[in-house]
């Protein structure tokens, strides 16, 4: 008896764990799309996500029973659930709500693109916007992933993560790319930032465009995005450089009072 006890509280986690991997594959599924990737066959989501066809079936059928995928003769795409979230997403977000209205202000005032990003694993995404250009040319815009080290946007709020957290996150894009710089190269540049309160860079995601960028902090001074004034390099050259940097950072800090006031970070 006590021996089936152990086997059976062993398995448990074995049982556990082999859940959650499926489920995580589950989920996986919904990463293989991208504006590269629109659509794809069974086989397609089969082969990337290494499982058999088999299951790539029932994972194209569990998440089109919810919206999430939709099947076109043999061509699976991303399904209206996805556009519903993202709907949820920009009336409930808590740091969406909080920054609008400064962002708007900014945008208004100098007439430049604001963008508000936060961090996902290793890449910043853009998670909102205000437009002054109604035809924005931006390679990277609101919903596309921009690396950690490229962009002004990224390198304001990489720069204010816990200690541990960036030396962690260096160590994983280490691994992941030989093109990072060395540990001590990051965490000058990191510590630059901080010092300054805002990171400023031209043409690193965008040709023409200099992006200015400040941090913004939820509960306990956590950083949980940053605010960036975006514009083309000629028009950035009119303001002084000191003062859209102050401009800024008044915004960050705006967000960052109304999140605290919000009580949700």
């Amino acid at each position: 008896m006590q021996t089936d006890a152990l086997d059976e509280a062993g398995a448990e986690p074995a049982s556990r764990a082999a859940s959650e991997s499926s489920l995580s594959r589950l989920l996986g599924t919904l990463g293989l799309f991208s504006t590269d990737s629109p659509s794809l066959t069974v086989e397609e989501i089969a082969a990337r996500l290494g499982v058999p066809k088999s299951t790539a079936y029932r994972y194209i059928q569990e998440l089109s029973k919810v919206g999430l995928l939709v099947r076109l003769d043999r061509s699976i795409t991303l399904g209206p659930r996805i556009i519903e979230l993202d709907r949820c997403i920009r009336e409930s977000d808590p740091v969406i709500r909080a920054a609008a209205p400064p962002m708007r202000e900014l945008a208004e005032q100098t007439g430049l693109d604001v963008f508000l990003s936060k961090l996902y694993g290793h890449s910043i995404i853009t998670v909102h916007t205000e437009f002054n250009d109604p035809l924005p040319h931006l390679r990277y815009g609101r919903g596309r992933p921009v690396p950690v080290s490229r962009g002004a946007s990224a390198k304001a709020l990489v720069a204010f993560l816990p200690a541990a957290r960036l030396r962690r996150l260096h160590q994983e894009l280490a691994s992941e790319s030989p093109d990072t710089l060395p540990w001590e190269a990051f965490y000058e540049e990191a510590q630059r930032i901080r010092r300054e309160g805002y990171c400023r860079t031209s043409g690193e995601l965008n040709v023409g465009k200099t992006g200015v960028s400040a941090p913004i902090f939820g509960r306990g001074r956590l950083v949980v995005a940053s605010v960036t004034a975006l514009g083309s390099d000629a028009r950035l050259a009119l303001f002084d450089a000191e003062a859209i940097a102050e401009l800024v950072q008044r915004t960050a800090h705006m967000i960052s009072v109304r999140l605290s006031a919000d009580g949700h970070l």
